[in-house]
């Protein structure tokens, strides 16, 4: 119906604010049929009409306001950008909801593991990553270590990544030790060893969607843009990956001021 709409005048100007998700499907309608348009920034649109102050604020007045607006003082029309940074800032958006629940989970994590088995944050020297989570959700309480077999225990040690049959020997007697001096305020059974396991699970998870993420934005930034970032001292490629997919292509200003 737009589009029929539309057909009925020549040269039309399209002017709406941009309201995120919301607006997504018109500008991707108008991109499709390669009709031209203004899109406003609303914080932007609400200084500009500020003169035409209505207390009656409605989607059709607004939409008249709008429309005078660009009647009487043209507004640039928007650049459009090429799918591929649409798909960057979809990544990175992606990226910066799993940090968020990264951070969230990691907190989560170490309450749980005051309760159930403190000593294991003092396994290794940074408690953190695959291989750390990958213990304690294999160990989460000393009970469960200490009715282990030791050879047990060093066989599921060598199955991750990075150790060896040295490394798995002493981190199988250092994780015993650590359930022998062990006082758990709760029972292996307890409803906070699932807890535990439930933020281990999302960890990962998060982890996994943040590397997805970061391939994924890899493959389709502009590599000429993403070397001239990376000469910049203090910006390495995940950085610069990212900064290119929240600014999009910056060919769209005229001027550095813009």
């Amino acid at each position: 119906q737009l589009l029929d709409d539309l057909k009925q005048v020549t040269n039309p100007q399209i002017i709406f604010e941009a309201t995120g998700v919301y607006s997504r499907r018109l500008q991707a309608f108008l991109d499709m049929h390669e009709l031209r348009y203004v899109m406003m920034n609303p914080l932007e649109a609400k200084r500009k009409t500020k003169d035409d102050l209505h207390q009656n604020k409605t989607d059709k007045l607004d939409a008249m306001y709008l429309a005078k607006m660009q009647s009487e003082h043209p507004q640039r029309l928007a650049y459009v950008q090429s799918e591929e940074y649409q798909e960057l800032m979809a990544n990175n958006r992606i990226y910066e909801q799993a940090s968020h629940d990264l951070i969230t989970n990691k907190n989560r994590l170490h309450k749980a593991v005051q309760l159930t088995f403190p000593e294991i944050e003092h396994l290794m020297a940074n408690p953190r990553g695959k291989n750390y989570w990958s213990i304690v959700l294999k160990f989460p309480h000393p009970n469960i270590v200490l009715e282990t077999k030791e050879a047990d225990i060093i066989d599921f040690l060598k199955s991750l990544s990075g150790i060896g049959e040295k490394r798995a020997n002493d981190l199988a007697q250092m994780l015993i030790r650590l359930a022998k001096l062990a006082c758990p305020a709760v029972k292996k059974s307890s409803a906070h060893i699932r807890g535990l396991e439930m933020a281990i699970n999302n960890i990962l998870s998060a982890e996994e969607t943040c590397q997805t993420a970061l391939k994924e934005m890899a493959k389709l930034a502009p590599k000429r843009d993403l070397e001239i970032l990376k000469s910049i001292p203090g910006i390495a490629e995940n950085t610069a990956l990212r900064i290119i997919s929240e600014l999009g292509d910056i060919r769209r200003f005229n001027n550095p001021n813009q």
